[in-house]
């Protein structure tokens, strides 16, 4: 083989490589798990909806990920990507809690939308932690444990009105 032939020959193996880093090396960033627990006034909550959106000025779905938990009965969550992995990316977010109760104090269920709930619904958590731009619940999630206590105070709510 030739000079040429073996430099040109390098050149390929060369641009394989490089081709294979790049495609390899422009993957989504590693899933962290994340946990919990919530109580409300001191007790543990379930059926709580708990939203982890980043904290950012301008949304990039392919650098930002968001994710969302339901409380089962001891408190607990575990947040899930809306296309079912488990986790969320490394990254600062703001947390919002909803707890949807219909007037007889009753949690709805998952797939019922507030606004078609005949009699009227009311959140048991404070209206300000129901929207990402007005919670003031912020973690940052990272690539050790990513277990979060959250403890909120609110008024008592009557569920009829």
């Amino acid at each position: 083989m030739s000079v040429y032939n073996r430099r040109r020959a390098g050149g390929f193996v060369m641009m394989g490589l490089l081709t294979v880093s790049l495609v390899t090396g422009c993957g989504k960033p590693p899933m962290r798990q994340v946990t919990g627990t919530v109580s409300l006034n001191g007790k543990l909550v379930e059926h709580c909806k708990v939203g982890f959106f980043p904290d950012v000025v301008e949304f990039n779905p392919d650098r930002h990920g968001f994710g969302f938990g339901v409380t089962d009965a001891e408190g607990r969550f575990t947040i899930q990507h809306p296309q079912g992995e488990k986790g969320i990316w490394s990254g600062t977010y703001k947390v919002t809690f909803t707890l949807w109760v219909d007037r007889n104090g009753k949690p709805l269920p998952m797939e019922t939308k507030p606004s078609e709930v005949e009699g009227g619904v009311k959140n048991l958590f404070p209206l300000e932690y129901e929207a990402p731009s007005t919670t003031p619940e912020s973690v940052s999630v990272g690539s050790g444990e990513n277990n979060f206590e959250f403890s909120i105070s609110a008024p008592a709510v009557s569920a009829g009105g």
